[in-house]
C-alpha cells in the first residue's frame, strides 16, 4: 500500500516538471521521440483509503451474579431478666420519737331522742306492791315526736349497782299490764335500794340497732319512796 503511494507521488511530480520544462524532464518516457500527448488527468483520488475497521470485541466481564443470600443474622434476643435483689435493710433507729398525746375530740350530739321534759321522776314503786321496799328499778316510755308510744326498741343499762356489774338488755313495748303506759319498758336493779351517783346509764337503739340516745346517767335513791325511777324518751 505505501509502495503504491510512492510510486504515485514520483508520477505525480515527473507529470508537473514535463509540463513545466518541456520535453528535458521526459525521464520517465523511454522513447522520446515518440510525441506524448499527456493529459493530465489527475484524480486526486487517494487510493489509499485506510480503513481501519477496528471490530473491538467487547468481551464483556463475566456478569457478577451476585446471588447474595441475605442470611438475616440471627437476632439476638435479649433474654435479659433483671433480677435485681434490693436488700435495702435499713435500721432505723428512732430517737427521741414524740409521744402522741391523743386529744380527745368532742363527739358532736347526733341524737335522735331526747329525755322527756319532766323526768325523770322518782316515786315509790306501785307496779309491784307486793315487793313495796325490796325492789328498786328502773322504768318509763319510748316516744315518738308528737308522744305516741314506739315499741321494740332497744335500751340498754350497764355500769355498777350496789358493788355489782351491771349489763342488762329490755325492749320498749314489752311490759305487761303496761303500769307504765303503752311502749314502756322495765329494768329490775335489785332487792335492796341503795344510794348511787351516777354508777349506771341507760341507752336508747332503734329496732335495727343504731344507738338514737345515750348514754345518760341514773342516780337510785335507798328511799323506800324513791326506789322506783320513771324516765321518758322522747324523738326530738
Amino acid at each position: 500500500m505505501v509502495k503504491r503511494f510512492v510510486m504515485l507521488v514520483i508520477l505525480l511530480a515527473g507529470t508537473a516538471l514535463t509540463v513545466l520544462f518541456g520535453e528535458g524532464f521526459n525521464f520517465l518516457n523511454p522513447d522520446p521521440t515518440t510525441p506524448v500527448a499527456i493529459t493530465t488527468t489527475v484524480a486526486a483520488t487517494l487510493p489509499v483509503s485506510v480503513t481501519e475497521t477496528v471490530e473491538i470485541t467487547e468481551t464483556e466481564a463475566p456478569t457478577a451474579t451476585s446471588e447474595v443470600t441475605n442470611t438475616d443474622i440471627p437476632t439476638a434476643t435479649e433474654e435479659m431478666t433483671a433480677t435485681v435483689a434490693v436488700t435495702n435493710t435499713a435500721t432505723a433507729t428512732a430517737t427521741n420519737t414524740p409521744t402522741a398525746t391523743a386529744t380527745a375530740t368532742p363527739t358532736p350530739n347526733t341524737d335522735l331522742f331526747e329525755v322527756q321534759t319532766g323526768s325523770p321522776v322518782y316515786t315509790v314503786n306501785f307496779a309491784h306492791p307486793e315487793a313495796a321496799c325490796k325492789w328498786q328499778g328502773v322504768a318509763g316510755q319510748v316516744l315518738s315526736k308528737t308522744g305516741a308510744p314506739l315499741t321494740h326498741y332497744i335500751l340498754k343499762v350497764s355500769g355498777t349497782y350496789n358493788g355489782a356489774s351491771v349489763n342488762m338488755i329490755g325492749l320498749s313495748g314489752l311490759v305487761t299490764n303496761t303500769p307504765y303506759g303503752p311502749g314502756s319498758f322495765e329494768f329490775v336493779l335489785g332487792t335492796t335500794p341503795v344510794d348511787s351517783d351516777d354508777l349506771l346509764t341507760i341507752q336508747v337503739f332503734s329496732p335495727t340497732g343504731t344507738e338514737v340516745l345515750g348514754p345518760v346517767s341514773i342516780d337510785t335513791y335507798a328511799s323506800c319512796s324513791k326506789n322506783l325511777q320513771i324516765i321518758n324518751f322522747q324523738a326530738k
